[in-house]
């Protein structure tokens, strides 16, 4: 049986549109943006736009009323053009420029700081309405090391004492509304995990609120909300999370979350054609150039032969693009079925952090997009050709 993304066979999309291929499947994406809502109905969620930056997606996304997760001037000017409602939208910054402080100040959207000498150059440009400093709570959690944002030896957040140094600097410049945040980690499948945050960033907001005298108008817990990649992994009970998040919240503020990878990631297939059998090398015309994240972090993908899914699965293969690197591997000693040249494999799971981290490395040309509505396919981004590098 060929693979179907949405009603369409995989292998006539490949056909028709070349490989590599990216696909997503809008009615995925769809659901997800309502276990997000049913899960959280008393919660103000904003999508972490640097998961998946395709403006069509972003579009669905702006128009099911959540707000944009933005971390530089270029991510608010999609958010803007998606339709995403900028003064409910956040912009969360790590070593920013003038450029996008000034951006960010004139969008009106509510930023959220990551140090306080950044603070001292915002108020060149201005001073906000509101203000947001990122916590770093001394741990975080995540599936690999590269996405713990929160603890030691991470560059994200401040402590508690410098943040408080942050707040009263903001209070004598004369910012009457606050905010607090803190993103600790990203692909966290661990559901205590979320409850556990709530608790430690209310306390070191009860400390600041005490010592300053200042109120929190919301608390920020970040995302962090994984989806399961490998066969062992389960998926998050996002309703019981949702539960438990907030009848843990008890300060009297809106409680804020930016997943990115939960809206995204299961809606996107990877398409790549078999172009070389070598002993028990599979080669195929996607590299690490299309898809970064298994060299770069050994990342997991399920992989599947979209020509027949029933087959029987009879050999240990490594997976392999076109690149000139050894780390151009999207699997090693995997279980496959019989596998041959120009055969369709569909590697799942790749609709964050997918394209957007895509090059032009060896000089592979960036692929299409294309969203799939049930029967309906949409290009939502052509394939790169030579001349719109040259």
């Amino acid at each position: 049986m060929q693979l179907k993304i949405g009603n369409i066979s995989a292998i006539e999309l490949a056909k028709t549109y070349g490989t590599p291929l990216y696909v997503y499947d809008k009615s995925i994406l769809l659901n997800k943006m309502k276990e997000l809502k049913d899960s959280f109905p008393n919660s103000k969620i904003c999508y972490a736009i640097k998961a998946n930056s395709n403006l069509d997606i972003l579009k669905i996304i702006a128009n099911g009323g959540f707000g944009a997760d933005c971390s530089n001037a270029i991510e608010l000017s999609y958010a803007k053009k998606a339709g995403f409602n900028l003064k409910n939208s956040l912009f969360t910054a790590v070593n920013p420029k003038d450029e996008d402080l000034k951006f960010a100040l004139e969008s009106g959207v509510t930023i959220n700081l990551d140090d306080i000498s950044i603070l001292k150059r915002l108020l060149n440009f201005g001073t906000p309405e509101i203000i947001s400093f990122r916590i770093n709570p001394g741990f975080g959690k995540g599936k690999f090391p590269g996405i713990v944002v929160g603890g030691s030896g991470t560059k994200f957040g401040m402590n508690e004492d410098l943040a408080r140094e942050a707040y009263k600097l903001a209070k004598q410049k004369g910012i009457k509304r606050f905010g607090i945040h803190m993103m600790t980690g990203s692909c966290v499948l661990y559901e205590d995990y979320f409850e556990e945050l709530t608790f430690a960033i209310q306390e070191i907001a009860n400390r600041i609120s005490q010592s300053l005298d200042i109120n929190f108008e919301f608390i920020d817990i970040g995302g962090g909300l994984g989806v399961p990649y490998e066969p062992h992994e389960k998926a998050l009970n996002l309703k019981s999370i949702g539960e438990r998040v907030e009848k843990a919240f008890t300060y009297p503020a809106t409680l804020f979350l930016e997943p990115g990878r939960f809206f995204v990631a299961e809606s996107g297939t990877l398409l790549t054609q078999v172009t070389t059998i070598k002993n028990n090398f599979i080669g195929v015309d996607a590299g690490m150039s299309t898809l970064l994240r298994p060299a770069l972090y050994n990342a997991y993908h399920p992989i599947v032969l979209a020509n027949n899914t029933e087959s029987e699965y009879i050999q240990e293969a490594n997976i392999v693009g076109p690149i000139c690197e050894n780390t151009d591997c999207f699997a090693k000693n995997r279980a496959m079925p019989l596998v041959k040249e120009k055969d369709i494999l569909a590697i799942q799971v790749v609709g964050a952090y997918g394209f957007v981290m895509s090059s032009r490395y060896n000089g592979l040309l960036r692929p299409a997009e294309i969203l799939v509505d049930n029967e309906k396919i949409e290009v939502i981004r052509e394939r790169e050709k030579i001349d719109d590098v040259i």
